[in-house]
């Protein structure tokens, strides 16, 4: 073959030099999360975590898996990078924390269609600063580019996490007892679900309305619908060790009346005083903008409450206390009763009367 002549990686679309330009970016943020569990990382082709079990007498690995959902599509159009990061980070120990788990360390996965080391380097750098509150080792990832799956400036974020509890700490449906209280803590808006529904009833505004301040809101659509999800895990560290709770749920897609359930034995069900939930004014401004019928809304997301505990009615007042202390508003939205016939979950008072 001719010199000149011979075709490249990079003739295909694949850049190695600029994943390599985006690795050597974050690295230095990957490695501030690790503490001496971290055996291997960043460089090798496995992670390696050597977890501590002093005092467990039943240690319990638990995982969870998830995504950022159709809202990367809005943070990539704005370039909130980092909060996409911290999205996938949240979404993922949420998961991991209902079990009464201790985050252990994280690992994600980015395609897109090119990699451009900055927007890399946002991605993960919001992945390190959430892994590090959550205390959480970054451990690796895997950075995919995928010219022929995605489109230009398209990527996905998708996230895996363990966490380590000792069994006879669990929480869940095994711990819930009648009359155990209902506590709501607060998201931080809408998080990363019904992002679907919220970019088809925000599609025919400009970026300049998207950015421009609201009255109604006291900031722009942009700032309000892309704020990172919560992770709740280190005001769960909290509240496990001065309360004694029973089980605990994220509250995602399906809302309140889909995940509180999951916490609960059959024979129990979650009654809700919809009225006692503080909604932000930004599910007001979409359930107008829609328009979109109130209980669809209660349905798709969480409504301003982000994380439920379940817990004895006496430890009600502490767990609302320590959980306002680290910065979290918290509310008794409800309490644990005997199931009905109909449902396992069921409003006092609430969406549509």
């Amino acid at each position: 073959m001719a010199e000149g002549k011979y075709v490249t990686y990079e003739d295909s679309g694949v850049s190695i030099a600029a994943q390599d330009r985006a690795i050597a970016a974050f690295k230095d943020a990957v490695e501030g999360t690790h503490g001496p569990e971290v055996l291997a990382a960043v460089g090798s082709f496995c992670s390696a975590f050597k977890p501590g079990f002093a005092g467990l007498k039943e240690p319990v690995l638990v995982s969870s898996t998830d995504g950022v959902g159709t809202k990367v599509r809005l943070h990539v159009r704005f370039g909130t990078y980092d909060a996409a990061g911290r999205d996938l980070v949240a979404a993922v120990l949420n998961d991991v924390i209902c079990s009464g788990a201790h985050p252990l360390f994280f690992l994600d996965c980015i395609s897109g269609h090119t990699v451009v080391p900055e927007v890399l380097q946002g991605f993960v750098s919001g992945m390190a600063e959430a892994c590090r509150e959550a205390g959480c080792a970054l451990v690796g990832g895997e950075i995919a580019e995928l010219g022929d799956t995605y489109h230009r400036g398209e990527y996905d974020l998708v996230g895996f996490g363990v966490g380590l509890v000792d069994r006879e700490e669990m929480l869940g449906p095994h711990r819930v007892q009648p009359g155990d209280v209902l506590i709501g803590l607060a998201s931080t808006g809408v998080h990363c679900n019904g992002f679907s529904l919220v970019r088809r009833i925000f599609e025919h505004l400009s970026d300049d309305e998207w950015i421009a301040p609201r009255p109604d809101l006291g900031a722009s659509l942009r700032d309000v619908l892309l704020a990172p999800a919560r992770c709740y895990a280190a005001v769960m560290r909290k509240l496990q060790a001065a309360c004694r709770l029973t089980a605990a749920a994220h509250i995602s897609g399906g809302g309140l009346q889909d995940n509180v359930p999951r916490s609960l034995p059959a024979h129990l069900a979650a009654r809700i005083d919809g009225e006692s939930v503080p909604v932000p004014p930004v599910f007001a401004i979409i359930q107008r903008a829609g328009p979109v019928a109130e209980q669809e809304m209660w349905h798709v997301f969480n409504m301003g409450v982000g994380f439920v505990i379940a817990l004895p009615p006496n430890e009600a007042d502490t767990a609302v206390a320590v959980a306002r202390e680290e910065g979290v508003g918290a509310h008794v939205i409800g309490e644990v009763v005997p199931a009905g016939d109909a449902s396992r979950f069921e409003w006092s008072r609430g969406p549509g009367g």
